[in-house]
């Protein structure tokens, strides 16, 4: 019954996803707040940060409909939600959500390189948006190599095409500097490039992180493994876009990885190139009741954790 509702994309499955966000976002707030200390600045900042997660979503479902890194189904957007529910402290740092609605704006640009139409603009647009990404949190240069990779799979590298996102990057930065420059505090831009950091990994010893984490580490992994060798008897674009996919997963992991002062919502750009992989396994189950059983214990692992 799951996978038969959730296997169609139209607007009706989009609102009850949304409403199964929004009661994982409220559980998640009444978890660290208080009825006392609930103010009108205090809603005002949730309605803000609701705002941004519907911003992520559209661009979110944009992407996977756009460039078919799915079929025609909600199951990526589901998967989605119910990682944030998963791990619910991802829904509560508003600077990491930011970063996370600007990075899915660069993989829309990184992912569009598929098509021959406007490359040297999409190529440039992405470093810029990079480069915007940079100046929040320094550590997310890693997905230049993602840029370079998708240019490398769908374009031909060459030198103009090496050049052009370094021309796009350029801008933001060069505008930065000034802004540095003009106010005496060069310091701050300098520190951009300062990326010590402690590898401190003991959030993720907690049960309620570990736990859950592995198990879709373990599920990712049989994914992948499940379906790349099917994918790699396909030639096109698809065999392409599971390359892109993976290496993007390898990418957001290294970013999780070198992240500084953990708090765990870095985990947030995990959930896009987990949620295409697990759905992309999930279409290839034949047996609908199977199907079912994963969607449903899926959807039951947030309850479970709320409750213990």
């Amino acid at each position: 019954m799951l996978a038969n509702f959730f296997g169609k994309s139209n607007p009706a499955n989009f609102i009850i996803l949304f409403l199964l966000f929004l009661a994982f976002y409220i559980v998640a707030f009444f978890v660290v707040t208080s009825l006392e200390s609930i103010t009108v600045d205090v809603l005002i900042y949730q309605l803000v940060m609701i705002g941004l997660f519907l911003l992520l979503f559209f661009v979110f479902n944009f992407i996977l409909s756009k460039n078919k890194l799915t079929l025609y189904n909600s199951y990526g957007f589901l998967f989605f939600v119910l990682l944030l529910g998963i791990f619910p402290f991802t829904m509560t740092n508003r600077e990491e959500l930011i970063v996370n609605v600007i990075l899915l704006i660069l993989l829309r640009r990184i992912y569009s390189l598929r098509t021959p139409k406007a490359t040297f603009k999409k190529m440039f647009d992405s470093g810029l948006w990079l480069a915007i990404l940079f100046i929040l949190n320094p550590f997310t240069l890693v997905y230049g190599i993602l840029l370079y990779g998708s240019i490398y799979l769908f374009q031909k590298l060459n030198f103009r095409t090496f050049l052009i996102p370094i021309v796009g990057f350029s801008v933001p930065m060069l505008c930065y500097f000034t802004y540095c420059f003009w106010f005496d505090d060069l310091e701050r831009f300098l520190e951009l490039f300062s990326w010590y950091t402690d590898y401190n990994f003991e959030l993720y010893t907690s049960m309620e992180v570990f736990i859950p984490l592995v198990f879709i580490g373990l599920i990712a992994i049989i994914s992948i493994i499940l379906k790349t060798p099917k994918v790699f008897l396909v030639s096109g674009n698809y065999r392409k876009f599971w390359t892109l996919t993976l290496l993007n997963l390898l990418v957001a992991i290294s970013l999780v990885l070198i992240t500084k002062n953990k708090t765990g919502a870095e985990l947030l750009c995990l959930f896009f190139p987990i949620s295409i992989v697990l759905t992309n396994w999930i279409e290839g189950i034949t047996k609908r009741f199977f199907q079912d059983f994963v969607l449903a214990t899926f959807m039951v692992i947030p309850i479970v954790l709320f409750i213990i």
